[in-house]
């Protein structure tokens, strides 16, 4: 246990102007029993004001996102609570001040949302190189927030390889040694392509940004097709 965090958000807690504690509404839909009993230790431990909301978690979140309104909580509360996110087992964790084209709180009020089943499903397992000439590999997306490359043209091995998915933008980063990162960015398209089995449900992450990568892997569109 890293009771180190945990005294941060204490003392972040604690030197809150306001009297009452902000409330932690948490989306938790897509969490196991497992992790859900351990995410709630942690928040009692941390002295987080917090209750379990039974609401779906918006599709949008494929990854655990914190939404907080301007001034009810400063940084070192938002590096506590990543803390605990990420002992969950999540690689990736995202906070962002409310915005009213999505979820929206009063003052004094988070929204904690942990990525459900559904989202997660919104991102297929499993992508194609597209419009790619030659290039033949695919990309194989793992539940823990990694990626990997199968009939790679490059050489992958040992590489640090992560992604995160905000419908409707894909972002694939290489991650170096150093701290520094190499990214592409893709806006996903859904259509429908013809096949021997007659017109099928796709989806295209086409490249937003440049194609002239060294690491050719990023200057790939991305396609899956559905049976249905």
């Amino acid at each position: 246990m890293n009771y180190k965090n945990i005294s941060l958000v204490t003392l972040s807690l604690l030197c809150l102007s306001a009297c009452q504690q902000p409330l932690v509404h948490v989306y938790h839909e897509g969490l196991s029993d497992i992790q859900r009993f351990e995410l709630k230790k942690q928040l009692e431990q941390s002295q987080v004001n917090f209750e379990f909301t039974e609401l779906p978690t918006p599709d949008k979140y494929a990854t655990p996102h914190l939404l907080y309104f301007p001034g009810d909580v400063d940084q070192t509360y938002i590096q506590g609570i990543e803390s605990i996110v990420r002992k969950l087992g999540y690689e990736s964790f995202n906070s962002k001040v409310f915005s009213q084209t999505g979820h929206f709180y009063t003052r004094g009020n988070l929204g904690l949302y942990f990525p459900s089943s559904r989202s997660e499903r919104e991102l297929p397992e499993l992508l194609f190189a597209h419009n790619c000439g030659d290039e033949d590999f695919q990309i194989h997306i793992k539940s823990n927030g990694h990626w990997a490359v199968m009939n790679s043209p490059v050489d992958t091995t040992d590489l640090k390889l992560k992604w995160e998915f905000n419908e409707p933008f894909l972002t694939l980063r290489r991650h170096f040694d150093d701290g520094t990162y190499q990214q592409q960015a893709y806006q996903v398209k859904k259509h429908k392509v013809r096949t021997l089995q007659g017109d099928k449900p796709a989806v295209t992450y086409e490249v937003m940004g440049h194609r002239g990568y060294s690491f050719s892997i990023f200057n790939c569109d991305l396609q899956a097709i559905f049976a249905d």
